[in-house]
């Protein structure tokens, strides 16, 4: 699937399927800024990477073929920090740079349902394009503006208010770290 996903996506130009912005801001930066929620133990250090990262960074196992994709679909760098906690709570956020937002929202949107299996589709409020899924202990959402995209994996007694404010944190700092010109526009 995930390579199926890439060669649709991959060469996306200004009349692909979703309107390329050029908003972008630095991976390690967006989940480095992110507090540790109260209960939550940081769970080593923030780590890098690239394509080879994706994967065991999302969904905790090696998937050849996504990595092949996120490669052939233009992603540049992502960054994960993790959390966990009590009862099983888990925490994980990751962002990623990508040369086209539509490829990435193609991708994340599948790393999402492939994050909570069996999960019912989810859309917060305010996250209009987000592609998030849930089931009673476990949430995914993935979001995308520009070329920074923003994903959030919560597994245990960690409630949805705890993924959404997670991603709306990432969020103002990727538009914050734009408007400072601290990222770059494409």
């Amino acid at each position: 699937m995930f390579t199926l996903l890439a060669a649709l996506f991959t060469g996306c130009g200004a009349g692909g399927l979703m309107e390329q912005q050029s908003l972008e801001a630095d991976p390690a930066f967006l989940v480095r800024i992110l507090p540790t929620r109260p209960g939550l133990d940081i769970a080593g250090a923030g780590t890098s990477g690239g394509a080879e990262a994706l994967a065991p960074a999302t969904l905790d196992k090696t998937i050849p073929e996504l990595e092949k994709s996120a490669r052939e679909a233009g992603l540049q760098k992502m960054a994960v920090r993790r959390w966990t906690g009590p009862d099983g709570a888990r925490l994980v956020a990751v962002a990623g740079l990508w040369d086209d937002g539509s490829a990435a929202s193609a991708i994340g949107g599948e790393i999402a349902r492939a994050a909570v299996p069996g999960g019912r589709a989810w859309t917060p409020s305010g996250f209009g394009a987000a592609q998030g899924f849930r089931t009673d202990d476990a949430r995914s959402l993935s979001v995308i503006i520009g070329k920074v995209w923003m994903f959030v994996r919560a597994e245990g007694p960690i409630d949805d208010e705890a993924v959404i404010r997670t991603i709306e944190l990432m969020r103002k700092a990727a538009a914050q770290q734009d408007e400072q010109g601290t990222g770059t526009r494409g």
